[in-house]
């Protein structure tokens, strides 16, 4: 039978499980939320109407220029 500091330690283990797990959840969340967001400021503009690689060349630029070359 496991002793009771053991049982104690297992229990706060498991709670921080479930607290990392749902925070990974949360992030995923956010993430999604922000992808959706860049989505729609994309079609806003009317960037849907190019090519992927066309886009794919201008955001790279534009990562670059906006972490200033780095």
């Amino acid at each position: 039978m496991a002793s009771p500091k053991k049982s104690a330690i297992k229990e706060k283990e498991q709670k921080l499980i479930e607290k990392i797990e749902q925070a990974k959840k949360d992030l995923a969340r956010l993430q999604d939320k922000r992808r959706i967001e860049l989505g729609k400021l994309a079609c806003k503009h009317g960037l849907d109407a190019y090519e992927d690689s066309a886009l794919d060349k201008a955001f790279a630029k534009l990562s670059k220029e906006l972490s200033g070359g780095h």
